[in-house]
């Protein structure tokens, strides 16, 4: 049977994964590696997640498809991932998305 914490948990990858991706603050930079920037995935990880009192946070993976070009023709494809993380807090027991971050500096390495 899970633990509280474990269903708070639960109830913040919940969250993140509903979370409208533009939105975010880290939209602006996704968007900005290529003409369509398409989120695949938003990966959390429910054992990092970490809790104290009403305020959370914790790591994760952007998976995102990078298109370039126009058409059919002349359209190239890329998958990429990058690591970033978020925060919340719990308002009247549900949480709540504050903020979810993105670091793509590997991109211009």
């Amino acid at each position: 049977m899970a633990t509280e914490n474990q269903s708070r948990q639960r109830q913040i990858a919940e969250a993140v994964q509903a979370q409208e991706v533009t939105d975010t603050e880290a939209w602006s930079a996704l968007d900005a590696l290529s003409g369509n920037t398409v989120v695949d995935t938003v990966e959390t990880f429910l054992e990092e997640i970490r809790i104290d009192g009403d305020a959370f946070s914790g790591p994760l993976t952007w998976y995102v498809l990078l298109r370039y070009g126009q058409g059919n023709v002349d359209q190239l494809n890329t998958s990429e991932s990058f690591p970033g993380g978020f925060e919340g807090h719990f308002e009247d027991g549900r949480p709540v998305i504050d903020r979810m971050s993105v670091d793509v500096s590997s991109f211009y390495e």
